[in-house]
């Protein structure tokens, strides 16, 4: 392990915490209603290493559901980039760090993307063991972050917490915080390396996801059939339930609102599967069934050819789109009937 500190125990990660928190909104998992949400916090509260990973990630506040791009008056016309206070999300697991690293490529050029962007601080808490519904695993992007992160934690059995150092932010993020660690010896990488390996046995093992994957991009008689897709089509209701919660989902439209001799113009999430998406304005249509619209949902996910742009496969296996979805095309739904047998 490089850039890497052990701390003498999960004091010292209060001591980081409350160390953000005079120069950052410190956002953290808490449970509510039965639920996992991100929430600014009083860093005087306990951290609580074991909340799962919310239902919805950090996307949003990135990449907004909808965010005005300019205003105009007549003919004067405004940019309006984002005013971001700084920010530190504290707890950001594997996945979700893989999707923030897809999401800083896709939007690398975008003057509003990258305002925000510039103003977060991202803390990683492994994994220890797999989550309900997760194969993070399956498409490398857990249960440990490799990187994406500005700092990452895995607490140890002994109590000591390591503590991997992943920007030049994150050093000083540390070093304003005054933290005490040494260098790993050996007992600690010996417990990291026994983490990292118990937390990857502990995701069921699914060889049709492999299977799936082989044939995305395969030609000839192990390609996915046109039929095969055809066949999901009609579980697909266009409800648009996975694309709004999958963190490396990135499609939107930009919509002019004029008002009176003014109006501003608008970027909006908008999803891949609904009709009208690709739709040519000479009525043309490339994916005109709804079996087409899931196959191009699904291969943006899941072949190699976008790898050179994204830096990886788009899914990060964090089960999102399972639990929304009301038909059956979240992802190990489609694995599982592409890699059957």
């Amino acid at each position: 392990m490089t850039d890497t500190l052990v701390l003498p125990g999960r004091a010292a990660v209060d001591a980081l915490r409350a160390a953000l928190a005079r120069e950052r909104t410190v956002l953290e998992v808490r449970r509510c209603g039965g639920e996992s949400v991100w929430r600014a916090v009083d860093t005087a509260e306990p951290f609580d290493w074991d909340a799962p990973a919310p239902l919805a990630g950090v996307k949003a506040f990135f990449f907004p559901a909808r965010e005005r791009l300019l205003t105009w008056e007549a003919e004067a016309v405004a940019e309006t980039l984002p005013a971001v206070a700084p920010v530190a999300f504290v707890g950001l697991r594997a996945c979700d760090l893989a999707a923030v690293a897809v999401q800083d490529r896709f939007f690398a050029d975008d003057p509003w993307y990258r305002r925000r962007r510039a103003q977060v601080l991202l803390v990683g808490v492994n994994c220890l063991r797999a989550c309900p519904g997760g194969f993070c695993v399956d498409f490398d992007a857990g249960p440990f972050a490799r990187r994406g992160f500005d700092l990452a934690l895995t607490p140890l059995p002994d109590g000591r917490v390591v503590l991997e150092i992943g920007s030049a932010a994150g050093r000083s993020a540390v070093a304003a915080a005054g933290l005490s660690g040494s260098p790993p010896d050996a007992g600690a990488r010996v417990a990291f390396a026994v983490a990292e390996a118990a937390a990857t046995a502990s995701f069921p093992s699914r060889p049709f996801v492999a299977r799936a994957l082989a044939r995305v991009d395969a030609h000839g008689p192990r390609a996915i059939a046109d039929a095969e897709w055809q066949a999901l089509g009609p579980a697909c209701f266009a409800c648009t339930g996975c694309t709004s919660l999958c963190p490396t989902c990135t499609c939107f439209t930009v919509v002019d609102e004029a008002r009176g001799t003014g109006g501003e113009r608008v970027r909006v999430w908008d999803s891949c599967l609904l009709e009208g998406f690709q739709r040519e304005a000479s009525g043309h249509h490339p994916a005109p069934r709804p079996g087409d619209r899931v196959r191009r949902f699904w291969s943006h996910k899941l072949s190699a050819a976008f790898t050179p742009d994204l830096g990886r496969l788009g899914c990060v296996g964090c089960g999102r789109c399972d639990v929304a979805c009301p038909g059956a095309i979240g992802a190990l739904a489609v694995l599982g009937a592409l890699g059957a047998g």
